[in-house]
């Protein structure tokens, strides 16, 4: 079985030592987007107040890089508003 890495940016560079054993491709992007949201929960209000966007590099154990997750949050300064465009069909 493959094993896989994610390695964490979040301002700070967190690597991952252990890695993770995963039978594919596909199971270890639903691994990161799962590892992704216990860090932004974990993290509370740290998120919130980063404004930068964290990346999740995810290797193979030949260090080869298969992709990129990159999540952040914007909290506009003063009001605004967000209006939806109208479907185009």
């Amino acid at each position: 079985m493959p094993r896989y890495f994610f390695h964490v940016d979040n301002g700070e560079f967190i690597p991952d030592q252990a890695g993770i054993d995963l039978p594919d491709l596909n199971a270890a992007r639903r691994e990161a987007v799962r590892a992704a949201g216990q860090m932004i929960d974990d993290s509370q209000q740290s998120f919130w107040e980063h404004m930068t966007p964290w990346n999740m590099h995810v290797t193979d154990d030949d260090s080869r890089l298969l992709f990129t997750l990159q999540f952040g949050a914007k909290v506009p300064s003063g009001e605004a508003r967000y209006i939806p465009r109208a479907d185009q069909n």
